[in-house]
């Protein structure tokens, strides 16, 4: 069975959760189709219900025989037509008309509200199958029916409506989903040394694990149960205590590490050489002892996701930490991400301090 994804703002990112997910869950899978922001998925594995626990999927899509979807009196339809193309939007628009008649089905059709664009955003495509119509997706010269849709608005209610925010320091509730399913499975335990105001634990609980949180600031610890709290969970574990001390607080194995330590001061520009360069020295004596105590409470063969600070300099230098080095140096080791991908970069533009996502393993 073929399965199309189409991918959030981070396609590489995306696929490497995609490709992830599935290789933990020990599913076999192939990726047959790979272009821009579509991924496609063959397997033999039922994986028709797993948009809702993916950070960064927008639409999960099969195949389909567009007679079959116009044997029905009355259909309303919403097209989408990737890559972007109106000329073929138009042209596959007419050939649906046409069938729809040969069929005797009365079609209404819902088109995208964004000027120029062929496809419908998530929130359309809610919207449509709130009314009880239907996606077809058109891609490669194949048509899919969407079977399910990201809901942009669960990812933003755990964001900015939680009762506690920490909005320069907190990671995206997206990003800690990803980061979540790039490392452990439902049942385990999973670490995070750097907990904060609680996201990382926020989208593990919801994941069904076990978790762990750390922090050395009071006040983060008592704002991090409140947002828990907040979404329903009363059994986690939170601990006051400095991460790069780790074997001192936690007395069992851990399955997993999900975090994002600290990345530095908060800039307002891009940094001189000499002060990426003065600021990710003090990260790495940071990173390093971590990174070494988390080594002893780690289960054998168990991952460590973390994020690590990278800087484009006002010379236009890149300047971040040699994570391979360090793993080595530790005894861990630097796993890819992605086939061809031994760290991705999620960031814009704006950002001064651009996160880099690594994936370890004891």
């Amino acid at each position: 069975m073929k399965y199309l994804f189409v991918l959030g703002k981070n396609p590489i990112l995306s696929k490497a959760e995609i490709y992830q997910y599935l290789k933990n869950r020990k599913i076999d899978f192939e990726f047959v189709q790979n272009f821009e922001n579509i991924l496609e998925v063959e397997t033999e594995n039922d994986i028709s219900k797993i948009i809702d626990n993916l950070g960064g999927s927008i639409k999960l899509a099969v195949p389909c025989d567009l007679n079959d979807i116009f044997r029905k009196d009355k259909i309303r339809i919403g097209l989408s037509v990737y890559p972007r193309s109106k000329s073929k939007y138009k042209k596959i628009l007419k050939e649906m008309v046409k069938i729809s008649r040969q069929n005797n089905s009365k079609i209404t059709f819902s088109s995208p509200k964004f000027h120029g664009h062929t496809e419908l955003k998530h929130f359309e495509v809610l919207n449509l199958l709130k009314r009880g119509g239907t996606e077809i997706i058109y891609f490669d010269s194949k048509f899919y029916i969407t079977v399910g849709v990201h809901n942009p608005f669960d990812f933003k209610h755990r964001d900015i409506e939680r009762p506690r925010q920490r909005p320069i320091y907190s990671i995206p509730p997206r990003l800690a989903r990803i980061m979540v399913n790039l490392t452990t499975l439902p049942g385990q335990k999973l670490l995070d040394p750097f907990c904060g105001i609680g996201t990382i634990l926020q989208e593990a609980l919801i994941s069904g694990m076990e978790v762990f949180g750390l922090d050395k600031n009071k006040n983060c610890l008592k704002d991090a149960k409140i947002n828990l709290n907040w979404l329903g969970f009363e059994k986690f574990h939170l601990i006051e205590g400095d991460a790069t001390q780790l074997s001192k607080y936690i007395n069992e194995k851990i399955d997993g590490i999900v975090t994002e330590p600290y990345l530095g001061p908060p800039l307002k520009s891009n940094p001189t050489d000499l002060q990426a360069h003065k600021i990710l020295r003090n990260i790495e004596i940071l990173f390093e002892n971590f990174l070494s105590e988390s080594k002893k409470i780690l289960k054998n063969n168990s991952r460590i996701c973390l994020v690590s600070p990278l800087f484009v300099t006002k010379s236009n230098k890149i300047k971040k930490i040699d994570m391979t080095s360090l793993a080595d140096k530790i005894g861990l080791k630097v796993i890819s991400l992605l086939p061809g991908h031994v760290s991705i970069v999620d960031a814009e533009d704006r950002h001064r301090t651009k996160r880099e996502i690594w994936l370890l393993e004891k």
